[in-house]
This record gives C-alpha cells, structure tokens and sequence, in this order.
C-alpha cells in the first residue's frame, strides 16, 4: 500500500476502530459492586473522609450542629502508557492488518490496568488516609479501634470471627458502624474452602478438621449458607493466594474509590516526512487514574 494522505487516513481509521473496541472490554473480574467512581480534574484528589459520620437526633430545642472531624486525604494520579510502532515497510507491503489486529487486544489493557489498581488496595499494597494500609490493626475512629486484619488462614471460625468483631466496631461519636459484609475476594487457592464456607448448603465437618462429630451428607443445614456473595479474583495468587477479605457494599461510599483523570485515547503519527525518516508509523495511548480504600470499617481481611 502506497504509504500517501489518503491511505493515512483510513489507516488511522482502522487503528481507532481497533482501539475504541479493545477499550471497551470488561476487566478479568468487575469490581464496580465495590467501588465508588470519581473523576478527577487535576494532579490529586483531596478526599475529606470523615471521622464521624453523624446521624440524626431527636430535635428538641436549638438545632446542634456537629463539629465535624476529617482527614484530608490525597490521591495522587498514576500515569499509563501504550506505545506501538509499525514499520513503514510493513505498511508498504500492505500487511498493517495484522499490527492493526493487535490493538483491540493492546487497548484492552486499560479496563485491566483499572482492575489492577483495585487489587492493590484489596491485597493491602496502598496506604488508606491514616498513613495504614487498609487492612491493619490499629485504625482509630476518635477513641475506638478499628481492627480489621487478621493472618489467619480463611475458615469458619475466621469468617464468622470477622462478623463478631465488625459488629462492635464504633464511630468516633460512638454510634456502631452497622457493618454488613456483602461479599468475600478470594483467590482459586480457596476456591474449595469457600465452597464449604458459604455455598454448599450443609456443613462439612468431620473430627479431624475439627469437628464434634463426623457430619453424614446432609446432617447439619450450614449457617452461612449464601451470606455472602463469593467472588474469585484472579489475581489473588502467588504472594496473595491465601489472601482474603469482606467487603460491606451495601452503603453508598464502597471499600475503594477509583479515580480516573484521562481515558486514553489513541494518537497515530500523521507526518508523512517524519514517518518516512524514522521508518515507521508510531501509535500512542496514555490514561491516568488511581485507587485507593475509603472508609476501614468497610473491609476485614486475612493477610497472611
């Protein structure tokens, strides 16, 4: 193909059309059940999370405004890039379809680079507005503890532990979180164990996996049937495939905040004089986004 304007143009064409479907492909996993979007206009976000999140009271008398506490908290934006060139003889010869074929498989990499980011803040790799990552011992809501990390391995007597601590946690103000886990990540490590823990209907024990008797099919309903909704993250493997963790989605601010800054959208070099002194048609993409945890009363996770 004759490398002129004109095959320049339905070239680029081509290449957009390959980009924009690639874009528009789901990540491994969807995590928007968990995740509060936010756009972002600048370098940072500046989240002012409160301490105290207040409720109503009873109007008697003059109206009592609360003073309320915050952190503000800065996130800043990552930078992504995608580079590809096609060599002008490439293009000479008319092969560009198979360059152009790549993209969509190329572009696809920006809902994953998403995804991504939001697996760091679920296996504990980004610091939360306290200076801790989000799962940790020692948040501090005023003068009450949040612990919500445990090294434990994932089982019955971890899961359900993780309901009994969460339903003490408190405000600063002193009013309960009301925490309400939703659903638990898990790697396909545990894929058996969750099976167990909250799918199948019945209770699987025996004495030596510590149980009181050996339960026949069938014998004993399990009490953690469907509490909540398991949902496999492929990146939990390697250094994370013990990792789990619960998450209370049911609110309107979610575990994890992602913020997007710039889409990517492809550029497509388009100086005829400069393609042929380089020797090839160069393709670019760029985004910014980041994640990060919101609210630590939100997620509980064993990190081990």
């Amino acid at each position: 193909m004759l490398l002129n304007r004109s095959n320049l143009a339905a070239l680029f064409k081509s290449v957009h059309a390959g980009f924009q479907s690639g874009a528009a492909q789901a990540p491994p996993v969807d995590l928007g059940f968990c995740t509060t979007p936010m756009p972002s206009t600048g370098f940072a976000n500046i989240y002012p999370w409160l301490e105290t999140v207040p409720g109503f009271r009873e109007w008697v008398g003059d109206r009592v405004f609360q003073d309320l506490k915050g952190q503000l908290y800065e996130v800043a934006n990552r930078k992504f890039e995608l580079s590809l060139g096609i060599p002008q003889d490439n293009i000479d010869d008319d092969t560009y379809g198979v360059f152009a074929g790549m993209l969509p498989m190329l572009a696809a990499g920006w809902p994953v680079q998403l995804y991504e980011l939001l697996v760091e803040v679920f296996t504990n790799r980004v610091k939360a507005w306290d200076g801790k990552n989000l799962f940790a011992t020692d948040h501090v809501y005023g003068t009450n503890t949040i612990a919500n990390l445990v090294t434990d391995a994932l089982s019955t007597t971890t899961f359900e532990a993780a309901f009994t601590a969460a339903a003490a946690w408190k405000f600063s103000n002193g009013k309960p979180c009301r925490t309400q886990f939703t659903h638990l990540l898990y790697g396909q490590k545990l894929e058996g164990t969750v099976f167990d823990l909250v799918t199948n209907d019945y209770v699987v024990a025996t004495k030596a996996t510590g149980g009181t008797a050996d339960y026949v099919g069938g014998a004993v309903k399990n009490p953690n049937f469907k509490k909540v909704v398991p949902v496999q993250v492929p990146d939990f493997v390697g250094d994370y495939d013990d990792y789990w963790c619960l998450l209370d989605c049911s609110k309107p601010i979610k575990p994890a905040v992602l913020q997007t800054r710039k889409t990517p959208q492809v550029l497509m070099s388009q100086d005829l004089e400069r393609i042929a002194e380089q020797g090839e048609v160069k393709i670019m993409g760029d985004g910014r986004a980041a994640a990060a945890p919101t609210f630590f009363h939100l997620a509980y996770g064993g990190v081990l």
